[in-house]
């Protein structure tokens, strides 16, 4: 299996996305401190971020859900368990690659998230979890003093 292009990275995810305009999401630039990945796509309506990554080598994909509250979840998270696609710890030949996890993760979060979409967010607060620290901002108090050493 071949890596995707950047350039078919990012064409596919506007594709497979397109949807989230309807809910008033449109494609922004990921904050500074997240933006040195290429293989990355964000989408922001009001406080609500949908944030989708080429991950290993061009072999994975993922889609999380975040709130400017500091909150995230996988998108995996708001689908029934029963719809959920079995997970294999070795990937095997015939599995899908990176643009065919893309698709499949829009077509789960349309199918499963509108509910975040639209802005209601009472079951992304039920399971959603605190930003790894990696992923927040850095104060600005502390940027100033590491920029002085």
């Amino acid at each position: 299996m071949t890596s995707p292009t950047r350039e078919t990275f990012l064409e596919t995810v506007r594709e497979a996305f397109a949807f989230l305009r309807q809910y008033g999401f449109a494609e922004v630039d990921p904050p500074s401190h997240r933006a040195n990945e290429p293989y990355q796509v964000w989408f922001r309506a009001e406080r609500r971020f949908v944030i989708v990554k080429g991950e290993g080598w061009g072999t994975m994909a993922s889609v999380s859900l975040e709130h400017e509250d500091g909150l995230e979840l996988a998108e995996i998270n708001l689908v029934p368990a029963e719809h959920r696609p079995q997970r294999n710890r070795k990937r095997k030949a015939g599995e899908p690659g990176q643009l065919q996890q893309v698709r499949e993760a829009a077509r789960r979060l349309e199918d499963h998230g509108a509910d975040f979409l639209a802005g209601d967010l009472r079951r992304f607060l039920a399971l959603a979890r605190p930003l790894s620290p990696y992923k927040r901002p850095i104060p600005t108090s502390r940027r100033s003093s590491e920029g002085a050493e």
